[in-house]
């Protein structure tokens, strides 16, 4: 495809169809956020409620007893006491209604962001609180909203993540770095290699962005108990989807939300050959002159602030010269968006600024 003929398909995209300040929904925060049904399977068998899960505060809670007996545990509900005793083996594992600790054999071994508790006539208690107890590992896909459960403690196949909580002197979590991956589905040894890759590098980014932030997470926290200020916990959250997967392509987004008083996102784009495993630039796409395919981007960014100057900063034809190179890219179904991270061209508020070309690769 010569570059007139891609040129024109950028800006027939924009005249009509589809052009955003913020790239994916999914990108910017609401207050109340409806979700599709939650699924949950325990070493591969999904687990029917009578309950529907549900979702608080970024926790899933699900009624106890069938969770409970889908991982071979017993449990017992006191309701004088109110605390749900279950047994697996030799452990015991203790749970107080309103309260966070989870205690097994006996020593507090986890506390929950939200506690287990009674809804609509059920005892609802955080699905990772349980699993985690019982030295199981969890597996959350945050696109097609499915938990997987492994009672045998090594990681599923169909889910990967890393998650550690850092906690100050008093108990109190002053910081949660999770990372997760729903990866590529294809049956073959290259996305298997990818799905590895990905999941070594979820390992490696988790273990230093604890080593990076968590005595500053808690440095913040003593300051404002100090000052007998409210502290807010810090996170470190980084959600990998896959954007687009056929024989041939297949796209990754890595979404990264940091949070220490504030919020920074970056959004970062991976596309990989489904036929070798490799990296791809866009010319391995799109097989134009680079320095062509860089001025339809620009011209592409240009239309866009063109249609609403005032979303954008003053100068934001000089940051885009400027940062032109730092255009990500991915593929879809029917195309590729483009797009640059919050602050490039306009205010971190506006969050990812790009645009999307119909296009046939």
């Amino acid at each position: 495809m010569n570059r007139h003929v891609f040129h024109h398909k950028i800006f027939q995209r924009i005249g009509g169809l589809f052009l955003t300040l913020a790239l994916l929904a999914s990108l910017t925060p609401a207050a109340v956020q409806a979700h599709p049904p939650i699924t949950v399977y325990v070493d591969g068998k999904e687990v029917v409620f009578d309950q529907a899960p549900v979702i608080q505060n970024d926790r899933t809670l699900v009624p106890m007893r069938k969770i409970f007996e889908a991982m071979d545990a017993t449990v017992l509900w006191e309701e004088s006491a109110q605390t749900i005793t279950s047994q697996r083996g030799s452990d015991v594992v203790l749970m107080i209604i309103g309260q966070n600790q989870v205690y097994k054999n006996g020593e507090v071994v986890y506390t929950m962001d939200v506690p287990a508790q009674i809804m609509n006539d059920r005892t609802m208690v955080p699905i990772r609180a349980v699993a985690m107890a019982f030295d199981a590992d969890v597996a959350w896909d945050g696109v097609n909203y499915v938990i997987n459960i492994s009672t045998s403690g090594s990681a599923q196949t169909t889910g990967g993540n890393y998650r550690q909580e850092i906690k100050a002197d008093d108990g109190t979590t002053v910081m949660t770095i999770e990372l997760t991956y729903t990866p590529l589905t294809q049956n073959s040894s290259v996305a298997n290699t990818i799905n590895e890759t990905i999941y070594t590098q979820l390992q490696a980014e988790g273990s230093g962005a604890m080593m990076q932030y968590a005595e500053a997470a808690k440095a913040a926290y003593a300051l404002a108990q100090r000052n007998s200020e409210y502290f807010s916990p810090w996170y470190y959250r980084q959600t990998n989807t896959v954007s687009t997967e056929d024989n041939r392509y297949a796209s990754i987004l890595q979404e990264t939300l940091f949070f220490a008083g504030t919020v920074e996102q970056t959004l970062t784009a991976t596309t990989y050959s489904m036929i070798t495993g490799k990296e791809l630039g866009l010319t391995d796409i799109v097989p134009d002159d680079p320095d062509d395919l860089e001025e339809s981007i620009r011209q592409g960014f240009l239309a866009l602030i063109a249609q609403k100057e005032t979303a954008f900063y003053s100068d934001a034809e000089s940051r885009l010269n400027k940062n032109i190179d730092d255009t990500g890219f991915y593929l879809t179904k029917d195309g590729i968006t483009f797009f640059l991270n919050p602050g490039i061209l306009a205010n971190r508020d506006a969050g990812v600024i790009g645009f999307h070309v119909i296009y046939s690769y």
